[in-house]
């Protein structure tokens, strides 16, 4: 998934609100959703969809469990393009555990990546990730595994930072990653962009790359450096 987004892909947005849960005194399920059309689907850096455009989408829940756990799954999904060689469409089914400790936010996520019409590019994929305050700036890190269907399996881990500027809307963010394994060797991955929230809209600019070549259905770099533009709508 760009879950995260974010790893290689600009960010989906999503809204959220609460759904009170019917016993009286119960914590409430807070249910978010979003929407949002971008202009390359890049997973860590690679495209997914021969450098064209798709559409993204989630819904998912999460349900405070005890102090500061929660549990949370959910389904997200975007169009591809068949040239790329991963199928119309791809399906995520994700869940996993998270805590939040003051402004420390401690997760761990499984997800099933399904491929449509291309069984043997589905996989398993686990996360365990971590952001914190640092002055100003939000900084996270990870480390996510791969097991594919096929065989074979990868590691990536990544850094990224976000700083929103105080009453404007207007936010920063960066990422750095690097993948080893199956189907990449030492790749590295950046990602350098902003974005604007207006109400429930956000429109982003990133700019990404890799020190990898990975040929599109035109014979182009599907991995090249590019300038990724979104605006996503949350619900």
């Amino acid at each position: 998934m760009a879950m995260l987004l974010a790893a290689g892909a600009a960010a989906l947005t999503a809204g959220s609100m609460q759904a009170q849960a019917q016993d009286a005194g119960s914590e409430p399920v807070i249910l978010t959703g979003g929407v949002t059309f971008l202009t390359d689907y890049r997973l860590r850096g690679a495209s997914l969809s021969d450098n064209k455009p798709v559409i993204q989408g989630v819904v998912s829940a999460k349900i405070p469990v005890a102090g500061a756990f929660s549990i949370y799954g959910g389904i997200w999904g975007s169009s591809l393009d068949k040239d790329a060689g991963g199928g119309a469409m791809e399906t995520d089914f994700f869940g996993g555990v998270q805590a939040d400790v003051g402004d420390v936010n401690i997760r761990a996520r499984y997800l099933r990546l399904v491929f449509h019409d291309i069984d043997d590019l589905d996989f398993d994929q686990y996360e365990f990730g971590i952001n914190a305050p640092v002055g100003p700036v939000t900084a996270g890190a990870g480390v996510i595994h791969d097991e594919y269907n096929g065989g074979g399996h990868s590691t990536y881990v990544y850094g990224s930072a976000r700083y929103a500027v105080p009453k404007t809307g207007l936010a920063f963010r960066g990422l750095l990653g690097y993948e080893d394994g199956t189907n990449w060797d030492d790749k590295v991955n950046w990602q350098l962009g902003a974005f604007y929230t207006y109400k429930a809209v956000t429109f982003g600019i990133d700019y990404v790359d890799t020190n990898r070549y990975s040929a599109n259905s035109r014979g182009g770099n599907r991995a090249k450096g590019a300038a990724l533009f979104s605006i996503g709508a949350v619900f």
